[in-house]
């Protein structure tokens, strides 16, 4: 697949990584494309770098990895080019970092993948990889034996099958959550947010919950 990553940073750079490695071809993007030289020629030749604008047209799939933020500025820019893409939302809500936008989700007591829906309603959000640190993608990745399994929700049942593939091509294991509005447990202070679980330890800490 061609995948655009919008944002450079610790999630968006790791799998940029990991699904170059897989075989895909990954733009990732930010508001300073020249900075990101370095990481596109240490990953390879399936890797490039280019603005927000280019990402989001180059990727037959896009992953929102930058902070929320920034969706208000970005967002409008390129809902265009993601008109019927699947969109993967690793986006969370802080209100310390991210202001308004995130207390706006959180006092209306949805989850954070609804919102991103809102705002793209042309293109299939999935949520995925909103809820693993950057440094367990980095480290467990194809493990042995039972594998991390990364959590996903979302509407579009042939999103979510996008979703899966690239899921077990970074190398970790997929649970579907259902629809975006059952997704609360991966934003912060969910059940399953910032957690390492294996496909049985997920099902166990929601029936705990």
């Amino acid at each position: 697949m061609k995948i655009g990553v919008i944002g450079a940073g610790n999630i968006g750079g790791t799998l940029t990584r990991l699904w170059a490695g897989a075989g895909h071809e990954v733009m990732v993007s930010s508001r300073h494309p020249g900075e990101l030289t370095a990481l596109v020629k240490d990953i390879g030749k399936k890797a490039s770098a280019g603005t927000v604008e280019q990402a989001a047209e180059f990727g037959e799939v896009a992953f929102l990895a930058m902070p929320l933020k920034g969706v208000a500025d970005t967002l409008p820019k390129i809902q265009s080019a993601l008109s019927g893409k699947v969109v993967l939302d690793a986006m969370n809500p802080f209100p310390n970092r991210d202001g308004e936008i995130a207390s706006e989700i959180l006092n209306r007591g949805i989850a954070s993948g609804v919102a991103t829906q809102e705002r793209l309603p042309e293109s299939a959000v999935v949520r995925a990889f909103s809820s693993i640190r950057f440094r367990e993608l980095q480290t467990e990745h194809h493990r042995n034996g039972d594998r991390v399994a990364v959590p996903i929700a979302g509407d579009d049942p042939a999103a979510k099958e996008v979703a899966t593939r690239l899921v077990r091509d970074a190398g970790f294991e997929v649970f579907d959550l259902g629809p975006l509005a059952d997704s609360r447990p991966l934003d912060p202070g969910g059940v399953l947010f910032v957690q390492t679980f294996t496909r049985d330890e997920i099902a166990e800490a929601l029936d705990i919950a």
